[in-house]
C-alpha cells in the first residue's frame, strides 16, 4: 500500500483540486491520510465531505490543534499503514499516472528515496511553468516529489516540529545516511505558486533569508540526533552547516571560500545571501522563466507533420 501524507492548514480553495487530483491506479492501492492543522477555514469540513463522498479512495481526515506541519505530519504518520510514501500539500497537484513509478522506484527493504520532476504553475505569468529540479540538483529533496519506503521513513519520523517544513529534513536524512537518490524523469507534481506559499520566489529577501535559516536548521538537528551515521555523511552536512552560518551572516565570500561544498549548493547559498546577489538571482530566473514559455509556447505551434 501506499501512504500519502497530506498536511493541511486553510486550504478551502485548493484542496477540492487536490484530492481531486488523487486517483486510484492498477496495481498501486492507496490510502490517503490527511491532516488538517486547526484550519480557520472550511478545510476541515471539506476534507471531511469529500472523504464521505469517495467511494474510490480510503480518506482518513484528522485534525491537530495548530502544531505545524512538521507536528501535522508526523501525526498523519503514526496513523499510515502503507510500504511507499508521498508527501502530498493541499495546494498542488498529484499526476496519479505517475505515482507507481515513484513507489516502485523506493520497493525494498534498504532505506530508499526518489525524486520526480514537478512543474510550477500560477496566475502569475512569471512563475507559471517553471520545470524543476533545475540541472544539478536532483539531489535537492522536496516533499511533494519525493517518495520513500517504510526503512527511509522509519529514519525521518518524526520531523523535528521546531523545523517549518518537511524538505531540508528529507535531504538531511538521504545525506547523512549517503543515501543515493533515484531520479524519475516524468513530472509527477504540479506545484503551485501563489501569494500564500511559504517558500517560494514570490517572497522577498528578508522573508527568504529568515525562511531559509529556519529549514537548514534541519542540518545541524540531523547531526544531533544520529550517532550512527557514515563519516562521509557528518562530514558533508557539516559542511552545509557551515555554509549556512556563512550565508545567514551575508559572508558571500566565506561561503566561496568553504571547501567541499557542491557547486549547486554554492550557487543556492551565494544567490540567498545578500540583498544584492538575491536581486540578481530574481532577474536571472526571470529571463530563463520567458525562454521556457516561448519554448513551450513555440512547441505547441508546431504542426505535426
Amino acid at each position: 500500500m501506499t501512504s500519502i501524507l497530506i498536511p493541511v492548514f486553510n486550504e478551502a480553495d485548493h484542496l477540492a483540486d487536490c484530492l481531486g487530483s488523487i486517483r486510484a491506479m492498477p496495481d498501486c492501492e492507496i490510502e490517503v491520510i490527511l491532516v488538517d492543522d486547526h484550519s480557520t477555514d472550511a478545510t476541515y469540513q471539506i476534507a471531511c465531505d469529500i472523504a464521505a463522498a469517495r467511494g474510490d479512495l480510503p480518506i482518513t481526515v484528522l485534525r491537530n490543534r495548530g502544531q505545524g506541519k512538521a507536528a501535522a505530519l508526523n501525526l498523519a504518520y503514526r496513523h499510515a499503514k502503507g510500504d511507499g510514501f508521498v508527501l502530498l500539500a493541499g495546494d498542488d497537484l498529484l499526476v496519479s499516472e505517475v505515482l507507481p513509478a515513484r513507489i516502485a522506484a523506493v520497493a525494498g527493504p534498504q532505506p530508499t528515496v526518489a525524486l520526480c520532476r514537478y512543474r510550477s504553475f500560477s496566475d502569475i505569468p512569471a512563475h507559471d511553468g517553471t520545470l524543476f529540479p533545475r540541472p544539478g540538483r536532483e539531489d535537492h529533496l522536496a516533499g511533494g516529489a519525493t517518495s520513500f519506503n517504510r526503512a527511509f521513513a522509519e529514519l525521518y519520523f518524526p520531523i523535528p516540529e521546531e523545523l517549518p517544513n518537511e524538505d531540508s529534513w528529507l535531504r538531511a536524512i538521504a545525506i547523512l545516511f549517503c543515501l543515493p537518490v533515484t531520479f524519475i524523469d516524468r513530472i509527477g507534481l504540479h506545484y503551485r505558486i501563489h501569494d500564500r506559499n511559504s517558500t517560494g520566489p514570490s517572497l522577498d529577501f528578508a522573508l527568504t533569508n529568515e525562511g531559509l535559516a529556519r529549514r537548514h536548521a534541519a542540518f545541524s538537528l540531523a547531526l544531533e540526533r544520529f550517532d550512527g551515521a557514515t563519516a562521509a555523511g557528518r562530514d558533508r552536512l557539516a559542511t552545509l552547516v557551515q555554509a549556512e552560518a556563512r550565508r545567514s551572516a551575508g559572508d558571500w565570500l566565506g561561503v566561496l571560500r568553504l571547501k567541499h561544498l557542491p557547486a549547486g549548493d554554492r550557487s543556492i547559498f551565494l544567490a540567498n545571501s545578500t540583498p544584492w546577489l538575491f536581486w540578481i538571482k530574481g532577474q536571472l530566473l526571470q529571463i530563463l522563466n520567458r525562454r521556457n514559455r516561448r519554448s513551450r509556447s513555440a512547441g505547441r505551434n508546431v504542426t505535426p507533420r
